[in-house]
């Protein structure tokens, strides 16, 4: 049996409310899930608190996927509500930029760093840059995506996204 097919048939067993299934599609999305979470939010506890509301709601919608996408693009779609619902409710903090943000920077080549010092230093990124930083970078969402989703200007997306590149190359430079 494929893994679409096992997917499937935990969805099966889930919306028959069989026990057994619900924990075994937990088991297979709880810590990819967790990571997005704590990518965009930046603290476990709050990322654990996204994580359990993002499985009740996926639960409790399992009877809408229709199977237009994978199951996990679309549960990671609830995911990033559930947190982005989170910021927009926590009023996130936005940097005061006051220097002139090209809209395109020029790439430099870096140092290779571990998965755990480059989550270190997104997670010690300030809130908005935080959260800019991931969808654009980890979720591949679009300036213009990204700033309707925090109800905040593209120029604003696009600023914060910069600033995020350039705390963490000095974060990480300085390491």
């Amino acid at each position: 049996m494929g893994e679409k097919e096992r997917i499937a048939r935990l969805i099966e067993g889930c919306l028959k409310k069989q026990n057994l299934s619900q924990k075994a599609l937990y088991d297979q999305y709880s810590k990819a899930m967790f990571n997005v979470a704590v990518r965009i939010l930046g603290t476990v506890p709050e990322a654990e608190d996204a994580l359990q509301e993002s499985f009740i709601k996926m639960f409790n919608s399992l009877s809408k996927f229709d199977g237009r996408v994978s199951f996990g693009a679309w549960f990671k779609r609830i995911t990033i509500n559930e947190c982005l619902n989170r910021l927009r409710k926590n009023k996130l903090n936005w940097m005061e930029i006051k220097e002139d943000i090209p809209e395109t920077t020029t790439e430099e080549k870096e140092g290779v760093f571990t998965p755990e010092k480059l989550n270190q230093a997104i997670s010690n990124l300030p809130d908005g840059c935080r959260a800019v930083f991931t969808l654009k970078a980890f979720e591949e969402y679009k300036h213009d995506e990204i700033a309707e989703s925090l109800g905040i200007s593209l120029s604003t997306s696009k600023s914060q996204f910069v600033r995020a590149k350039k705390l963490l190359k000095q974060t990480l430079k300085s390491h």
